[in-house]
C-alpha cells in the first residue's frame, strides 16, 4: 500500500513538473534604423536634422565627438542575438559626412552604407 502512495506521488509530480515550462521573452534594446531613415539622410545636413530623422544616438564617444554610433540588439527568445550597428558621422562644422554600418532593410537583406 506504501508503494502505491510512493508510486502515485512520483506520476503526479513528474506530470504536474513536465508542464512547467521556462517562459523566455524577445528583447530589443537600442535603436532601430531602417534603410528607409537612412534614405532621407544626405550629406550636409546639420546634426539636428539627423537627430529628428534616427533618434538620439545611443552613444556618443567623447574621443571622437563627431561620430554618433546607433545600435541596436534582438534576442528572441530561442536563438542567437542579432546585432546591428550604424555610425553617423559629421564634420568639424557639424555636417553630415557620411554614414556607415548596417542595417535591416525593410525590402532586402542588410545593406552597408560607405561614407
Amino acid at each position: 500500500m506504501r508503494s502505491l502512495r510512493l508510486i502515485t506521488l512520483i506520476t503526479f509530480c513528474a506530470l504536474s513538473l513536465g508542464a512547467c515550462s521556462i517562459y523566455r521573452v524577445a528583447v530589443q534594446q537600442g535603436n532601430v534604423v531602417t534603410s528607409q531613415q537612412l534614405a532621407e539622410l544626405h550629406p550636409g545636413m546639420d546634426a539636428l536634422q539627423v537627430r529628428t530623422i534616427l533618434g538620439s544616438p545611443l552613444l556618443k564617444d567623447p574621443w571622437h565627438p563627431h561620430q554618433w554610433i546607433y545600435s541596436y540588439s534582438f534576442k528572441p527568445a530561442y536563438s542567437s542575438t542579432q546585432v546591428r550597428k550604424v555610425i553617423v558621422l559629421f564634420d568639424k562644422d557639424d555636417k553630415l559626412i557620411g554614414v556607415q554600418g548596417d542595417v535591416k532593410g525593410t525590402a532586402k537583406s542588410p545593406e552597408k552604407s560607405g561614407a
